[in-house]
């Protein structure tokens, strides 16, 4: 009998074992079964330039500098040309002829015809003062290379003016002192005279070369330095 119940006692005991074994196992099993797995990551904000980037944010911006051209003719422009066209005709038209007056006093003709050629100085100066004046009152900020043209202009009749006041001067003292050997005696408004002249060509050479694209651009005359 003892051992009848020894033997029993293992049994009871060898199926709890495996009761509890298999129970655990169940238990482990259904823990993994129902736990909640983890969430992979994002991998558009893991990887730079990802798909979630913004296309505003990866886009190049097409916005460049700006480039600026060549200044635009305003609404004045053409009027302003031709206001100046108008100035040069005048002052082509009462262009003294100092240069036959040069030659009149360098020939030692009689005093009379020298004081006539010393008006004929003053007169160019006049003119000339007359035409800085108005080319003053000119407008030129709607017509592209205006200014600049008529600031070769206003140089060239400056020295003009004052190259006319010098011959001017000359005269006079020619027909004071009279001529020695037919020969009109040379003084220092004359060396000042000549050493206006290359001056004042090279104005008016750069007025003409400055003028020529603004008459081509609206029918207008152009010029030649000689008669500047």
């Amino acid at each position: 009998m003892l051992i009848g119940a020894a033997v029993a006692l293992l049994v009871v005991i060898g199926v709890g074992v495996v009761w509890a074994v298999q129970n655990s196992d169940s238990g482990t099993s259904s823990q993994s079964k129902g736990g909640s797995s983890v969430p992979a990551p994002d991998q558009s904000q893991s990887v730079p330039g990802g798909g979630g980037a913004s296309p505003a944010a990866s886009a190049p911006s097409s916005a460049g500098p700006s480039v600026s051209g060549a200044p635009s003719a305003g609404p004045n422009a053409a009027a302003e040309a031709k206001a100046l066209d108008a100035l040069l005709t005048k002052g082509e038209n009462a262009k003294a002829p100092i240069g036959n007056a040069v030659a009149k006093v360098r020939s030692c003709p009689p005093k009379t015809e020298i004081d006539n050629a010393a008006k004929v100085f003053d007169a160019g100066a006049q003119q000339r003062d007359q035409l800085l004046a108005e080319l003053a009152q000119l407008h030129t900020d709607n017509l592209p290379g205006g200014a600049d043209a008529a600031a070769k202009l206003k140089d060239a009749w400056q020295a003009s003016g004052d190259i006319d006041r010098a011959y001017a001067a000359w005269a006079r003292a020619v027909s004071a002192q009279g001529c020695a050997n037919n020969t009109a005696p040379s003084t220092a408004d004359l060396g000042r005279a000549n050493d206006l002249n290359p001056q004042a060509t090279q104005s008016k050479k750069d007025f003409v070369a400055k003028w020529k694209p603004i008459a081509d651009t609206y029918g207008l005359t152009a010029r030649t330095w000689d008669r500047i």
